[in-house]
């Protein structure tokens, strides 16, 4: 896991917003992503951070992440 960094820095790498999640669906798609051979990169946010609902992370107390995805830069 990344720190947190500025979006249009984060965008100006290459990076795009692909989800917010969390616990067993947020491992389901970090393989998904390896299976895709897709770069990943998460960052750690506040429930309330993150807008619309997050009852049920706060509820399970996961920590929640935004996920960002980028192809791979073959080197």
């Amino acid at each position: 896991m990344l720190l947190a960094m500025d979006r249009t820095k984060i965008e100006s790498e290459g990076w795009r917003l692909a989800s917010i999640s969390s616990g067993e669906h947020l491992q389901r798609i970090l393989e998904m992503y390896r299976e895709l051979d897709v770069e990943v990169r998460l960052e750690e946010v506040k429930p309330e951070d993150c807008g619309g609902c997050t009852e049920c992370y706060v509820v399970a107390g996961e920590t929640v992440y935004r996920v960002y995805t980028r192809p791979k830069v073959k080197g």
